[in-house]
């Protein structure tokens, strides 16, 4: 399995400066399920770039990604990529955008990769055996901190769903940050640079890799209902990354108040 892990993150450094190169030059733009969802020639050839060198080394892999391929999810051995996870961010701010992989086989997660291609921040998990940020061991998060001593990240669509609740969740924060890629934000969360993520708009490619990470160094997570990431999908309600489960639970309370307030009402 090092053999594996050790190519593969060879190869997303690889792929990171084909990045850095390719955001200099002329990128295409192109436009998904809405005027904001946006796929560029850069994430394109990302993709083929990842999956061709995975394919070309070993054999007999699948393959679950953002902008092509989609097999069943029990295959033996699963790749999950997110080429370029915050296209926006890659297309107008030309940072804080990441490549995400995850490998499963048999359905279990195996190892996590997240990197920040202009922070140059490598995450890398894997099971059993801890998370490391460019090769340094990342500590375990905070299992005592509170809700109302947390960071949170969070878009605006996810946070507008507690406006009219008994209680806004923003207001039970210390502070609330958007970044605009999940990955990086579960990332966060594990660095114990937040303590919690919340969003309602997002894909399994968005979180595999991330949650991989996350879970090694003790957090919690929650996936709308299922407790494997390969079976989420946005479709399934809310994703919540945190350091703990106490800030878990207190987030998902707050969210059943809203519920029950809105058929009271």
């Amino acid at each position: 399995m090092k053999a594996k892990i050790d190519y593969t993150v060879d190869l997303v450094l690889q792929a990171g400066e084909n990045i850095k190169r390719l955001m200099n030059e002329n990128i295409s733009i192109e436009t998904k399920a809405n005027n904001s969802d946006f796929v560029t020639n850069v994430d394109k050839s990302t993709e083929v770039f990842l999956v061709e060198g995975i394919k070309g080394t070993f054999p007999n892999q699948d393959f679950l990604t953002e902008e092509n391929t989609t097999p069943r999810v029990d295959s033996e051995d699963l790749w999950i990529i997110d080429p370029i996870d915050g296209t926006t961010n890659f297309i107008y701010q030309k940072k804080n955008f990441a490549i995400s992989i995850a490998y499963y086989h048999r359905e279990k997660p195996v190892f996590g990769i997240v990197y920040d291609v202009m922070a140059d921040k490598m995450f890398l998990g894997i099971t059993g055996k801890g998370s490391y940020l460019n090769g340094e061991k990342l500590e375990k998060v905070n299992q005592k901190r509170t809700l109302s001593e947390s960071i949170l990240y969070g878009d605006l669509y996810s946070l507008s769903m507690f406006e009219k609740s008994p209680k806004d969740l923003r207001n039970e924060l210390v502070s609330h940050r958007y970044l605009g890629a999940a990955s990086l934000e579960i990332c966060a969360v594990a660095e114990n640079q937040a303590q919690a993520y919340i969003s309602r708009n997002l894909k399994v490619w968005d979180v595999a890799a991330g949650v991989i990470i996350l879970n090694e160094v003790g957090g919690s997570y929650y996936f709308g209902g299922h407790d494997n990431a390969l079976f989420f999908d946005d479709s399934d309600g809310v994703f919540l990354s945190s350091q703990n489960k106490n800030i878990e639970n207190d987030i998902k309370s707050l969210m059943r108040e809203k519920v029950l307030f809105e058929l009271n009402n």
